[in-house]
């Protein structure tokens, strides 16, 4: 199967050979007598728990300044769920561990600054984030792969943030999806739906794309039709936006060509900046919040609590529009597939969000510039995104589709995890180890045929995880049942407790704690340390990355063990062998841990310029005393040691000065460092694999001449004093000559890790 080498297994094979179009048997009433359900999902962008308005009416009692006309019809056709969360209270992970079905420590992105050395953010913070990765590793079967292979036309349309840094490579086509746009130039992939020269539907951002130069300025005004944000006077004078009107004209391309299709609608809104080309709506929303239309582009609400920002109200507005444009083209089209019927009647439609709403927001521009603002209000839950209170990580989530009750509410605990078993039982799929899920199925939820949440093996899952290292709100979570445990690893920093216990609710399902607003753990021991033991041994099972203490701490009171922490004594590489030598003693630390971070794009050489970043990767070292050891990778340009020692501080095989404070530098990557193993061993590493790709050539009979003359180069130029340009050029050489052959070594991860032109 062609599938990127991901795993598949003979019984998945043949479930989806035989076509199955039932689900568990549990669910099947419901699916075998129709063809597959499509599958669409609206994923948003930081939607707060309680922004829709059927979810605070039924939390507060009372309508919402708020208005979402047609995310309630969602509900109203559908069910409503009052316990949804998201992996990681911001989008990368969070949008890494949906598609992937995975906890964030399995997919390995942690946050949303990965692929960049970890270093302080400030000199005179206490901890630092460790190093974790930007992009789910390209070998990790996603939904798409496992839809695809079960029949379904897939599409990814808008927002990612799974991939390389700044949505450089690798993109949605890479991992998997049958349209999306192209990372090179941000292009849809196919030419009948995208014309790039059209400036109306080749808006990459549609009606979301920031006003310039602030956001007073641009607003949609022209009921010219050529106009990128052209008014529609039969649509209320709604400024017409590209990216929804790609999703319809997808689908009702693909809708006559006999296949399900699956539709990951990911719209910016409603992320920062704050700011709406709906003059019309933020003149309503105004009026409405007692706003005086802005004529200055700075504050415009106060940090009170409540909804008090027309523009996030207006920008709303424009999600629930975009909502009700999808939801009204799947109920007013025939479906060719089940004649008779319109393609709501065998779709499943959802509205989530990528992680809890964000409360408040410097001003970008204007008299007010660098002061907050409110954006939203998640009260009754604390907080919001970037931290891990209820208000970061629970989201709300709508699901109308075949079998599921009209207006029904569920308070059974579901994660985005959870979505990729439940679409894959949707698909007739069935499930598979190998694939490596922490998710559920939910589809006997959604259904109303359970009100547990089951494993594979039936067990009731009872207990939900959070890994989220960043240093500002560096936690663990457990939930299990009512109760919620949060490990705080940065005490110093919040000022929070280092071990939080928090009754969410009580044992017959009332709230009990949702503000997360009374602190348990000391008052429940017994509950706290069993909790606590759980939450470690998932951390222990999955190898979860944990923040560093930061010895050079300037200023405050220094962590204790930090006068301990040794001291690197040299910093050497034999061949493609790289050592450090750190101190050691009775007076210092034990070295406990030992990895390689490194990059193969340490030079603007292998930059194709645009979005084009330096990305760091990690690779395996040994630690031995005080010496750690590593192989350079092939095609290495930098590398630095990280070490912790047994108290949990960071050691660097030279130093790396924080982005802010004393003595900060904000550059980036490889010009931060002065030595960073630069560039001969990873050439050597390279030949050494050129070699062993020659041999293999061989052994297939290919014609190895092109390779043979970059090895010989190449070496030629390893016994020469480093010089950058060629260094690199033979870098590049040798990559390009090894994947122009059928050999195992082209299909090294190391050697795809990019695929521009320089590189």
């Amino acid at each position: 199967m062609n599938i990127k080498n991901k795993k598949w297994t003979v019984a998945l094979l043949c479930a989806l050979a035989a076509g199955a179009s039932m689900a568990v048997s549990a669910q099947s009433d419901t699916l075998v007598s129709k063809p597959k359900p499509n599958i669409v999902h609206i994923l948003t962008d930081d939607l707060g728990w309680q922004d829709i308005a059927c979810y605070y009416r039924a939390i507060h009692g009372e309508e919402s300044v708020y208005e979402t006309p047609h995310m309630d019809r969602l509900a109203a056709k559908g069910r409503r769920f009052m316990q949804a969360y998201s992996a990681a209270p911001t989008c990368a992970p969070s949008r890494a561990a949906y598609m992937a079905g995975q906890y964030t420590p399995h997919t390995g992105v942690l946050s949303v600054l990965g692929g960049r050395l970890a270093r302080p953010y400030n000199a005179r913070h206490a901890y630092i984030d460790p190093f974790y990765s930007c992009r789910l590793n390209i070998d990790t079967p996603i939904i798409a792969d496992v839809l695809k292979e079960a029949g379904y036309t897939t599409a990814h349309i808008q927002k990612w943030h799974v991939g390389g840094r700044s949505e450089s490579y690798p993109g949605p086509l890479d991992y998997g999806f049958d349209f999306s746009w192209d990372w090179r130039n941000m292009y849809y992939n196919d030419p009948e739906l995208y014309d790039p020269s059209d400036k109306k539907t080749a808006n990459t951002n549609g009606v979301y794309s920031p006003m310039s130069p602030d956001r007073i300025t641009g607003f949609a005004a022209s009921y010219d039709p050529r106009d990128p944000y052209t008014l529609d006077p039969n649509d209320d004078d709604r400024p017409f936006d590209s990216v929804v009107d790609l999703s319809l004209r997808w689908m009702e391309k693909v809708r006559g060509a006999g296949k399900p299709f699956f539709m990951n609608f990911c719209t910016k809104f409603v992320h920062s900046p704050f700011s709406t080309r709906d003059r019309k709506r933020l003149e309503h929303y105004c009026k409405k919040m007692g706003v005086p239309f802005p004529t200055d582009p700075g504050r415009i609400a106060t940090m009170d609590p409540g909804f008090r920002n027309p523009y996030y109200a207006a920008m709303l507005d424009t999600l629930d529009w975009q909502v009700g444009k999808i939801l009204t083209y799947l109920e007013t089209t025939d479906d060719p597939r089940n004649p008779g019927h319109k393609l709501i009647d065998n779709t499943y439609i959802m509205v989530s969000s990528d992680n809890g709403g964000l409360e408040r927001a410097p001003i970008a521009r204007g008299s007010d510039r660098g002061r907050p603002e409110r954006v939203t209000d998640n009260t009754p839950l604390n907080a919001g995104k970037h931290k891990v209170f209820e208000g970061g990580i629970r989201i709300p989530f709508i699901i109308a589709g075949p079998g599921i009750e009209q207006g029904s509410v569920c308070d059974t605990p579901i994660h985005l995890i959870d979505l990729f078993p439940t679409y894959m039982a949707m698909a007739g799929a069935e499930p598979e180890t190998e694939l490596d899920l922490d998710g559920c199925n939910v589809l006997p939820v959604f259904l109303g045929q359970e009100s547990d949440v089951t494993f594979a093996d039936g067990t009731v899952r009872d207990t939900l995880f959070w890994h989220q290292p960043s240093v500002m709100a560096a936690s663990s979570i457990i939930r299990k049942g009512g109760w919620k445990l949060r490990i705080n690893y940065a005490p110093e920093l919040n000022g929070l407790p280092p071990i939080m216990l928090y009754r969410l609710y009580n044992d017959d399902g009332s709230v009990c704690d949702l503000g997360e607003a009374n602190n348990l753990a000391e008052s429940h021991p017994e509950k706290t340390n069993a909790m606590l033991a759980e939450l470690q041994e998932w951390l222990a099972k999955n190898d979860a990355a944990m923040p560093y203490k930061n010895a050079q701490q300037v200023g405050g009171a220094r962590m204790p063990g930090a006068d301990r922490v040794p001291t690197v004594l040299e910093r050497q590489s034999a061949g493609n062998r790289l050592e450090v030598i750190v101190e050691t003693g009775a007076d210092k630390s034990k070295v406990v841990e030992a990895k390689l971070i490194y990059t193969t794009n340490g030079s603007k050489l292998l930059l194709d310029g645009g979005r084009a970043q330096e990305e760091w990767f990690e690779a395996p070292a040994e630690i031995s005393g005080g010496t750690a050891t590593a192989i350079a990778p092939p095609g290495m340009t930098h590398g630095v040691f990280y070490l912790r020692d047994e108290n949990g501080f960071l050691i660097t095989s030279e130093p790396l000065p924080s982005i802010a404070g004393p003595g900060s530098n904000k550059s980036a990557g490889s010009d931060l460092i002065e030595d960073g193993y630069a560039f001969r061993p990873g050439l050597l590493s390279l030949i050494d694999l050129a070699v062993s790709a020659k041999e293999n050539a061989h052994k297939a009979g290919l014609n190895t001449g092109l390779l043979n003359q970059a090895i010989q180069s190449a070496k030629a130029v390893a016994k020469a004093p480093v010089e950058e340009k060629s260094y690199v050029l033979s870098m590049r050489a040798l990559r390009k000559a090894i994947k122009s052959l059928d050999v195992p070594e082209a299909k090294l991860p190391v050697l795809n890790q990019f695929v521009t032109e320089k590189w």
